[in-house]
């Protein structure tokens, strides 16, 4: 995964978010345990406090359908800020293996988060620039 598209990035950044917002709520990623931390709100809305706790639990349920070891491999590389060799190293894999699994998962779950509604689909790129009449 040395160049992670645009897809992939934007699934980081949801995950990476439904990390930090999960620890406000109070509540630890389950794919990382589940040891609970008293909830520190901001001062907002009582709505958005809501509104964090269904992102949270939508995005949780994404994960639940992943395989154990693809958990394991988001935790370390994503939410734990790990490189992908250091996984290949500790799962004792190959890089290239870990590399290619950890693409497969983002790309799984950027499209299931458009499913969900979580993520906008991208739209589709023109091969071709578009030609004006003369």
């Amino acid at each position: 995964m040395r160049l992670p598209t645009v897809e992939r990035e934007l699934t980081i950044a949801l995950l990476r978010r439904f990390f930090r917002t999960s620890l406000l709520v109070g509540r630890m990623p389950s794919i990382l345990g589940r040891e609970v931390f008293a909830a520190r709100t901001r001062a907002a809305a009582p709505h958005a406090f809501e509104n964090d706790v269904v992102f949270v639990c939508d995005v949780e349920r994404c994960l639940r359908a992943l395989e154990s070891t693809d958990q394991r491999l988001l935790a370390f590389c994503i939410f734990e800020d790990r490189s992908e060799w250091e996984a290949a190293r500790v799962f004792r894999a190959e890089h290239s293996d870990t590399s290619r699994r950890l693409g497969y998962v983002l790309d799984l779950l950027y499209e299931t988060f458009c499913r969900l509604g979580l993520l906008r689909p991208l739209p589709p790129e023109e091969d071709e620039p578009r030609r004006t009449k003369s």
